[in-house]
């Protein structure tokens, strides 16, 4: 039996479901960049396969030195991954973790390394009635809050903050983020900031504050603005000191050639850049307002490349979901986040006409609703 997809952009899993090919499915599920791959990467990609021959360079040094220079850093303050994942899973033990803050609802792979690393968790959930906005004065006062004597309660030592959030699209500003990271740092923790999609929203990044602070660490990946989710590559920014004790984690030549040699294309590759962010300035609106029009659907705000839906009405998100499966289009179910329920969808933006063709098809689904 198929075990539950538990995250989206499995089109594997729904084609052997509906015994079709997974080209043929158009996957909102994943908020992967529409543009596809960049052009630098592909010309890169059919020539560095003679390079498999070797071992990858296990220091990844042209790509870290690309990563530095865009961001005005230092080499030794970029360590690569196997996507960002990798480096999450290395980071309770590396950090000796012990009580972990999640700001969701969010990524679930923050508690389950949380979880794997006997570590105490700890949810300060964002709600409906605040657009879902990250609760920053809520996460201050329980950082703050002294341990209790004989309770047992330890003290929270990271916290974790996914900026734009996933699945809800809402972000928070460097300021804010800024006065979380000094709360965190009072009380001589760590602030874990998973900036994945914060290229769509730049002005929000605090990378390089995490060269000069052990107390902050950023983490970046390549997979939703570049379009490369298969080729697994990430990166986390941070004082040399954070750095090595997640580098002592990591198992050795975990970031393969032919990703190396892609993301290196990737941050060459300026037009891509200028490209991206100009459709989704224009297209992202567009779909938001098509999706406000639908009967009974609520559209959340987003910073990201996606939005949070919510259904009203009898539909429930499984309804919905299984429906537009059943005719070619994936969408995530969010029902599975700590603070969401059987009514929230997330989709992701993409292209023009794969836009319109889901908008005509929510518009059918809920039509068809008794």
């Amino acid at each position: 039996m198929e075990r539950p997809v538990s995250h989206g952009g499995n089109v594997y899993h729904a084609a052997r479901l509906l015994s079709r090919d997974p080209s043929d499915l158009c996957d909102f599920s994943a908020s992967i960049n529409p543009l596809g791959v960049p052009l630098a990467a592909r010309r890169v990609l059919q020539t560095a396969i003679n390079k498999v021959q070797h071992y990858p360079d296990p220091e990844c040094l042209a790509l870290v030195h690309a990563i530095a220079e865009r961001h005005g850093l230092s080499p030794c303050n970029v360590l690569l991954g196997n996507g960002t994942v990798e480096l999450i899973y290395a980071i309770p033990a590396a950090l000796d973790i012990r009580h972990g803050l999640i700001i969701g609802p969010t990524f679930s792979e923050y508690e389950r390394v949380l979880t794997l690393a006997h570590a105490r968790v700890t949810r300060i959930v964002a709600r409906s009635e605040n657009d879902y906005r990250p609760p920053v004065y809520e996460v201050l006062e329980q950082v703050e809050q002294p341990p209790s004597s004989g309770s047992g309660r330890l003290p929270i030592d990271a916290v974790f903050l996914c900026n734009p959030n996933s699945p809800t699209g809402q972000s928070i500003s460097r300021n804010s983020v800024h006065r979380l990271l000094k709360s965190v740092k009072r009380r001589g923790g760590c602030l874990i900031v998973d900036e994945t999609f914060v290229e769509f929203c730049e002005e929000k990044s605090v990378i390089r504050r995490a060269v000069c602070d052990d107390s902050l660490l950023v983490l970046r990946s390549f997979t939703k603005f570049y379009g490369i989710p298969g080729l697994r590559i990430g990166y986390a920014v941070g004082t040399e000191k954070r750095l090595r004790a997640i580098r002592n984690r990591l198992p050795p030549w975990s970031v393969n050639t032919l990703a190396q040699e892609a993301a290196l294309a990737c941050m060459q590759d300026t037009d891509y850049r200028k490209r991206t962010l100009l459709f989704f300035q224009k297209e992202r609106q567009v779909f938001r307002r098509a999706l406000e029009r639908i009967p009974g659907v609520r559209v959340y705000p987003s910073s990201a490349n996606f939005f949070l839906v919510e259904l009203s009405g009898s539909l429930t998100n499984r309804q919905v979901q299984a429906t537009l499966m059943e005719r070619g289009f994936l969408v995530r179910d969010c029902s599975n986040y700590p603070g969401l329920h059987e009514r929230m969808l997330r989709f992701a933006v993409k292209t023009s006409h794969e836009n319109a063709r889901l908008v005509k098809q929510m518009q059918r689904v809920v039509k068809a609703q008794p």
